[in-house]
């Protein structure tokens, strides 16, 4: 029997993985909050950030339905292309309050948090047809 146990599934997922002997644990995992946060990856050519860093946070009294935005170019510049500047952008929407902003998270579609990641991004329009990379339902912790 192992003394600790690391897991990257969420707590519910885990919960369902565990052995009959760890219900108690099963248990408590069950009662862990979980939100859904929209993921998208936003790509500016010919375009330079303005500031360093790894990215910021976004209070929810100035965005609502923004949480954050990592700036990738600056954070992982090895993956940068061969061709002109450009700047990379991960921007997460919504968290607890996501449902609010774009709807049921089984049923979203891709428009409108394409529309709020460029809108938050303060870089630009995600442009036509532009839609959230990843959709983690019930994937992050919170309440």
């Amino acid at each position: 029997m192992a003394d600790h146990v690391v897991s990257a599934l969420p707590a519910a997922a885990l919960a369902e993985v565990l052995p009959a002997e760890a219900e108690p644990l099963a248990q408590e995992l069950r009662r862990i909050p979980a939100v859904s946060v929209a993921v998208v990856n936003l790509q500016y050519e010919g375009a330079a950030l303005p500031v360093t860093g790894f990215g910021h946070l976004v209070p929810s009294s100035e965005d609502a339905s923004l949480l954050g935005v990592v700036y990738d170019s600056v954070a992982f510049p090895q993956h940068d292309g061969a061709g002109a500047a450009s700047v990379r952008l991960t921007v997460m929407l919504r968290g607890a309050w996501f449902g609010q902003s774009f709807g049921d998270p089984a049923a979203v579609v891709p428009a409108p948090t394409a529309a709020a990641a460029g809108a938050g991004s303060r870089a630009g329009a995600a442009g036509p047809g532009a839609g959230p990379d990843s959709l983690h339902r019930q994937g992050a912790p919170g309440g």
